[in-house]
């Protein structure tokens, strides 16, 4: 439940630090009376932490002595002790997660069972071999998707943080890999004016794996590898700005972690998917919290990012 700061909290720093009354429903849009714009929030007692966040709240910030002057929406991701916004430990099953690039969308096999570090994990393998005989490389790979608690605004707040995963290969010989591995995906559909935007984690010099046990942790930030597909085989792929992740980030609408990495087939197994925010926070960019300059007229807005 989210309260008020109580008055001896404000005044003293003493507990509780929350007001006897949680904030309900019926009074919403709530008007904030702490003077320094402070919240309680308490998780439920007695249950397990969740994979990914508790929960989130959105918020406006209103000028002072003014009706219209409004800020765009905020949000605030209230995460649990591991810092994840989103998560899947496959503990109890798949967890909403699908397989996609095979015949048919399909739930990945659960195995209620450990093996190394994987503990409780989803395993896919590959259906369809479509091949281009000019590279010998699969023409239609197939990935596991994320369900839909992965696509909320709250994961704005994981820019700066990890995309971590752990994998490791069932059978496959990854002497022969498929060109090129777009490990990790984020799409948003509401970028770019409603075009989307595709950011990419490509296989790289320094993100590499042969199949056996690995944990991936990709940081989600100008810099660390991110690169835009232009959705056009004609275009050239670039790098991802600081301001189309961010984008990308707050209406992601698709996660997906590439299975389909050897020119024949392959099964892989996925544990412990995790999406976390920067320890230090604010990290969402500065420069990017307005929104992008729009092409078609001067405002600027989340939805012009990328055009």
């Amino acid at each position: 439940r989210l309260y008020e700061t109580s008055q001896n909290y404000r005044s003293y720093g003493t507990d509780p630090k929350n007001a006897p009354y949680p904030i309900e429903e019926f009074q919403l849009p709530y008007l904030v009376t702490d003077t320094a714009d402070r919240v309680v929030y308490i998780p439920p007692a007695n249950v397990f932490a969740p994979d990914g966040r508790w929960s989130s709240f959105e918020y406006t910030v209103q000028a002072f002595g003014t009706n219209e002057d409004h800020s765009e929406r905020g949000v605030v991701s209230l995460n649990g002790p591991t810092n994840n916004v989103a998560g899947s430990s496959f503990s109890a099953g798949a967890d909403g997660w699908t397989i996609q690039g095979n015949t048919l969308p399909q739930e990945p096999s659960f195995q209620a069972y450990g093996w190394g570090s994987l503990n409780r994990y989803v395993v896919g393998t590959d259906d369809v071999h479509y091949v281009d005989f000019a590279t010998n490389s699969d023409r239609s790979k197939w990935f596991f998707v994320a369900p839909e608690s992965y696509y909320h605004r709250a994961l704005a707040a994981s820019y700066g943080g990890t995309i971590q995963f752990t994998v490791r290969a069932t059978y496959g010989d990854f002497d022969f890999l498929n060109s090129p591995l777009d490990w990790i995906t984020l799409d948003c559909s509401s970028c770019n004016n409603g075009k989307g935007i595709r950011i990419v984690r490509y296989v790289d010099e320094l993100l590499r794996w042969d199949g056996s046990e690995k944990t991936v942790s990709v940081v989600i930030a100008v810099g660390h590898g991110w690169k835009r597909d232009p959705l056009n085989a004609g275009l050239p792929i670039s790098d991802a700005s600081e301001c189309e992740i961010a984008a990308v980030l707050q209406g992601v609408t698709r996660l997906r972690i590439l299975g389909d990495f050897v020119q024949a087939g392959e099964g892989v197994a996925l544990d412990d998917v995790s999406v976390s925010a920067a320890a230090n926070q604010p990290a969402y960019p500065v420069a990017c919290q307005g929104g992008c300059l729009c092409t078609h007229y001067p405002v600027r807005r989340m939805a012009c990012c990328g055009n």
